[in-house]
């Protein structure tokens, strides 16, 4: 038996067979994989294997697409830090670290680039080989997309994540079955395979949302498996600190080590072992709560601007207009959907 499947991994795919009418046990037997039975994850797949997989399960399918089946069943239970991250987020841009995190809890050949351009934002899915053939390989790339998409509707059922999908390779089927799994429209042939969003639903308050719990999978996620060690606990002690005590945002890394009972020296060491700095945490924290409070009508923008730790609103304005190419005052107009001036 060359390579292994882990148990969680072998339900999912058993699951997606049954769904699209596939037999997978003379796939798993031609490819010659087994159970893995020992400690630990098995060793990462070579890519063309996972291609083959998929090739093989999608040619042998009597009721729809294998790729769409096994977004429909995807999900991280064999991953219960990953599951309490996703379950728990806040917004949806703090997901983007999950993607970011694809090549190390999936395959290192996945990946996704992402470019927020106010007001689209784009979701790239990669395939990276040396192999010419697996290059925008088009299952795994729309396996990709619709793991993505399957994922965006179940943290956020009642936002229309995704406006429309692109894709380099032809069609695998009737356009029209693509256009129903997706419920949006799907073009082909396109310059480059991409998923096309609205920004401004990345900052809306999903429904799972529990900040505390969302930074402590975060911390288990990057000591247990993405091999951060332990510094990176320190950027999410901070982000929790931030997060209950909003005030801290204006009183600099000195304010924010006193409450952690470090030196601002240490502090700063951490933060810049884990990859990060406080500046740009702060930052990033500062963007989210703003999109999150603008959202709220009955606080009013010179409040905000102090509640984010910024002594004049006018600071606040430039800070925001660097985040997101617009005012406070115009992001709220749209994110309500109120008149524009």
């Amino acid at each position: 038996m060359a390579h292994a499947l882990g148990l969680h991994f072998l339900s999912l795919l058993t699951m997606a067979a049954a769904r699209s009418g596939s037999d997978l046990k003379p796939v798993l037997a031609s490819l010659q994989l087994g159970l893995h039975t020992g400690d630990g994850d098995p060793p990462a797949w070579p890519l063309s294997l996972v291609a083959a997989l998929i090739e093989q399960l999608e040619a042998g399918t009597t009721q729809g697409r294998f790729v769409f089946a096994l977004a429909d069943v995807f999900n991280f239970d064999g991953q219960p830090a990953v599951a309490a991250f996703l379950a728990s987020a806040t917004t949806l841009r703090q997901l983007h670290r999950l993607l970011d995190w694809v090549p190390v809890l999936v395959h290192p050949g996945l990946g996704f680039e992402i470019v927020d351009r106010a007001p689209e934002a784009l979701l790239h899915p990669r395939v990276r080989s040396d192999e010419p053939r697996l290059h925008d390989h088009p299952l795994l790339i729309e396996l990709m997309t619709a793991v993505a998409v399957h994922l965006g509707r179940v943290v956020a059922p009642d936002a229309p994540v995704v406006r429309a999908i692109d894709f380099r390779h032809a069609p695998h089927g009737s356009i029209d079955a693509y256009t129903r799994w997706f419920g949006c429209p799907v073009r082909f042939g396109a310059d480059d395979n991409t998923l096309h969003g609205d920004s401004r639903l990345l900052d809306g308050r999903l429904p799972g949302a529990l900040p505390q719990a969302h930074a402590a999978a975060e911390e288990t996620i990057r000591r247990r498996m993405l091999g951060d060690g332990v510094a990176p606990g320190v950027s999410s002690q901070v982000e929790v600190l931030l997060r209950r005590q909003p005030a801290l945002l204006g009183d600099g890394l000195a304010g924010v080590a006193a409450c952690l009972h470090v030196h601002p020296r240490t502090l700063q060491r951490q933060l810049r072992a884990a990859g990060t700095g406080y500046a740009d945490l702060r930052d990033r924290l500062r963007e989210e709560l703003a999109c999150t409070m603008l959202r709220d009508p009955a606080l009013d923008i010179d409040s905000i601007a102090l509640k984010l730790g910024y002594r004049e609103r006018r600071s606040f304005t430039l800070a925001f207009r660097h985040w997101q190419g617009r005012t406070p005052s115009t992001y709220r107009r749209q994110a309500l959907g109120l008149p524009q001036k």
